[in-house]
């Protein structure tokens, strides 16, 4: 039970940075939505986004190996930014 909980609170303490990545990502391409048909400062963005999911990925490999709760935190956040991606796309082709 004692290895459980470590394991959750690994996966928590995972979900809790994708979330906070995922809400200062959000929070930029708000602000870049008058601005998305230039597509740069767009770039950028997902530059800063992949650069910190790399950071992430690299913090958290042990957790990775350890724990469900770290596997479904990384299945949510890859399910998010693919969500991101198609607005992106979307929002590319209209502007």
């Amino acid at each position: 039970m004692a290895l459980q909980m470590g394991i959750l609170t690994k996966g928590l303490g995972a979900l809790l940075a994708l979330k906070r990545l995922l809400t200062s990502v959000h929070s930029i391409m708000a602000l870049q939505k008058g601005i998305l048909h230039k597509g740069f400062r767009a770039f950028h963005a997902l530059k800063w986004l992949f650069t910190s999911v790399h950071l992430i990925m690299t913090s958290q490999r042990r957790t990775i190996s350890k724990g469900l709760g770290a596997l479904l935190a990384l299945k949510w956040f890859f399910t998010s930014v693919h969500s991101i991606m198609d607005l992106q796309m979307t929002i590319s082709r209209k502007g």
